[in-house]
């Protein structure tokens, strides 16, 4: 059974769970981003499934994003996601954070070299850091599963990581990462993966939490849209906290 084959029973089952508990059953779909090509659906650009699953069987290093949630008034898939215009020229990156924080926070994860940090002014090419997110492999997960509107609060977003934890649980630990970055929700997803995935994961620095068991790495982010530090300062200490971790584990990644 494929990832993507995987990721439908999970979807199913958060429908079902959905219905019982009367909420909406109408989830957004999330998991490993579509590798195939570019296309315009009539209202914005979009990927096909190609060959995602193979690159994420051979990548040397697996990164899983995860996010609170997904700020539309109705489900999509996001392994479709481009991040593009909506425009039937394949050309513009929207001008919003989101996408070129995200882009910058992946693309320095992904590439970081041993003991060494990848300056910002070297880093923060937008062409370089649109083409990288979207051919690497990378696995994207929502946890509030329902979209809304406005941005659900920390309590409500518990409630959702509550009523839903073992289907987020079997999600996660389907993609077996080696580096799971989480944005947004001031630590309430890094708690919810301690509490129900990895039992002992441990506190390294402000970035960074580590399992020793399974080798995963968390590294807790601002939410992409966030707006108080700049794009250098987020960039910079996240990098900064994930160097040192290098330095004090050079057996990372592991090897599969």
């Amino acid at each position: 059974m494929t990832l993507h084959d995987q990721e439908e029973r999970i979807f199913d089952k958060w429908a079902k769970r959905a219905r019982k508990l009367h909420e909406s059953d109408e989830i957004t779909k999330d998991g490993l981003l579509y590798r195939g090509e570019m296309w315009f659906d009539g209202f914005n650009q979009v990927r096909r499934p190609g060959d995602e699953e193979q690159q994420w069987a051979d990548a040397s290093l697996r990164l899983l994003v995860m996010t609170k949630e997904l700020e539309e008034d109705d489900g999509w898939d996001i392994r479709a996601e481009s991040g593009r215009v909506p425009s039937p020229r394949l050309t513009c990156r929207t001008a919003q954070r989101f996408f070129p924080n995200l882009e910058l926070w992946v693309y320095g994860l992904m590439t970081m070299p041993v003991g060494k940090a990848l300056s910002f002014s070297r880093v923060d090419m937008p062409t370089r850091l649109q083409g990288f997110y979207e051919s690497a492999p990378i696995a994207r997960v929502v946890c509030k599963k329902q979209p809304g509107i406005t941005t659900a609060s920390n309590a409500v977003m518990q409630k959702y990581l509550r009523d839903y934890a073992d289907l987020l649980t079997e999600q996660v630990k389907l993609y077996d990462a080696d580096v799971i970055l989480c944005t947004g929700g001031q630590g309430v997803i890094v708690k919810f993966l301690h509490e129900n995935v990895y039992r002992d994961l441990e506190q390294f620095n402000k970035h960074c939490w580590f399992s020793p068991s399974t080798g995963v790495v968390v590294v807790k982010q601002y939410h992409p849209n966030y707006n108080v530090y700049s794009r250098k300062e987020m960039y910079d200490n996240m990098i900064a906290d994930c160097v040192a971790f290098h330095k004090s584990n050079p057996g990372f990644p592991r090897q599969r």
